[in-house]
């Protein structure tokens, strides 16, 4: 029997209806599925494992008061709520909230304090995994797993290396200054100041007006077994009005780049590793082991360059003006010793004929030395390497902490490794919230 024109047309909708439904359940079950949160906390920060049925797109943002960090996850489905054991913990709370778009699933991190942070989708032997990780930009202990801490010397050791030499004259003044001569210059006066102090030794990388490639420096650095790299420099622009000093420490990519080469190079590791090395060589080849230990040994240099760096900017901003009053990144050759802290200071604009004339003269350069000694003198009064004379002097004496703007009790106990009720008691707090330039007493061990 044939069908009527308006049966065929029931049919043939009922069948479209049909086929997307069919349509909107396959793209459900597409979907990504969120299984399991693992919140942990170092020593140095926190992290969240997020586990996916498989990966997704992401999406993120901050918010302030409470401090929080919001990810959404595209076309996903899952809950989670984590609540923190302690009040130390960074990641203090991760739950859900509702989403833009109905599809995806929204997380919420309310943290102690707004660090910085990095979301990132991995592949582990069980699946994929979103990684929320935040970085406490603080410096840890450097007692890696090396041979320097055995036999390293009682005094605090600094290479000083002034930027170019020879060949390569580095930037030219209006009134023909070579960067090169003043470079050397502020580095020998720095040198005399630092061996001047009970304690601390300088060694330059280049004494005199001769060339050494930039990859060689940080070389030169570990060979003398420096616990601090600075590298003076100073700055030009193509026309006159730029001035002011600035700091730098490596970028996170080309840290990574050099981390990856790292763990290519077995001759290196050795090097870096020295008394691990016979571990290393007992473990099979577990390039896993590798690459935590160097990764430690990464991440320590990296935080204490960052700290070093910002006592350094306070005390030169007492002397002269900042180009930059933040500590600025770059991928600098010079920069990239994966087991030394490294700083790059830009003196000046020598490009600038008021800087020019200032970088000329001797008092203004011994200003600039004085400051970046101070600078140094307090972070290693702070944080002195295991093993020196500044250690044990330092062992049985409280740290004087005065708080700086954006400073917590949080953050502070982190820092110096100790823990909030500890300083409360010790300071006769009866209250979380501080007041700028407070002074503290911050309790060892």
């Amino acid at each position: 029997m044939l069908k009527t024109p308006a049966l065929m047309k029931s049919l043939l909708l009922s069948f479209f209806v049909l086929f997307a439904a069919f349509i909107a359940a396959d793209v459900v079950a597409a979907g990504t599925t969120i299984k399991r949160v693992q919140v942990s906390n170092p020593d140095s920060g926190a992290q969240a494992m997020i586990k996916l049925s498989k990966a997704a797109k992401i999406s993120h943002f901050t918010l302030k008061n409470p401090n929080r960090v919001v990810i959404d996850i595209r076309d996903a489905k899952g809950t989670a709520d984590y609540r923190a054991k302690s009040v130390d913990e960074l990641i203090q709370r991760v739950r859900n909230s509702k989403p833009k778009t109905t599809n995806d699933t929204r997380f919420v991190f309310e943290v102690a304090e707004l660090l910085d942070y990095e979301v990132t989708m991995v592949t582990q032997k069980d699946g994929p995994y979103l990684l929320v990780k935040f970085d406490d930009p603080q410096p840890q202990s450097l007692t890696m797993i090396t041979g320097r801490q055995s036999e390293r010397d009682d005094d605090i050791i600094i290479a000083l290396d002034a930027g170019h030499g020879g060949r390569d004259p580095g930037s030219v003044g209006p009134k023909g200054t070579y960067e090169k001569h003043i470079t050397l210059a502020i580095a020998k006066k720095l040198q005399t100041r630092i061996n001047a102090e009970k304690g601390m030794r300088a060694v330059l990388t280049r004494e005199g007006d001769y060339y050494i490639s930039p990859s060689q420096r940080p070389l030169m650095a570990r060979e003398k077994k420096a616990d601090l790299l600075i590298s003076i420099h100073a700055d030009a622009f193509h026309t006159p009005q730029p001035r002011g000093a600035s700091v730098w420490t490596i970028n996170e990519r080309r840290s990574n780049t050099e981390f990856a080469r790292l763990l290519e190079n077995k001759s290196r590791q050795s090097e870096l590793l020295s008394g691990a090395s016979t571990v290393i060589a007992e473990s099979d080849d577990d390039l896993g082991f590798v690459r935590t230990i160097l990764d430690m040994t990464k991440e320590g240099a990296r935080k204490s360059s960052y700290e070093a760096s910002d006592y350094i900017i306070k005390e030169l901003k007492k002397v002269t003006k900042m180009h930059k009053k933040e500590r600025q990144y770059a991928s600098l050759a010079v920069l990239t010793a994966q087991d030394i802290p490294s700083i790059l200071v830009e003196v000046g604009f020598i490009s600038n004929p008021t800087e020019e004339k200032n970088l000329n003269w001797s008092k203004y350069r011994q200003r600039l030395a004085d400051a970046i000694f101070v600078g140094v003198e307090k972070y290693f009064k702070i944080y002195p390497p295991n093993g020196t004379l500044w250690s044990r002097l330092d062992q049985k004496t409280d740290i004087q902490h005065v708080v700086k703007s954006g400073e917590s009790l949080f953050k502070i106990a982190r820092r110096y490794d100790t823990s909030i009720e500890q300083i409360k008691r010790v300071n006769k707090l009866t209250k979380n919230s501080l007041k700028v330039n407070q002074k503290l007493v911050i309790p060892r061990g």
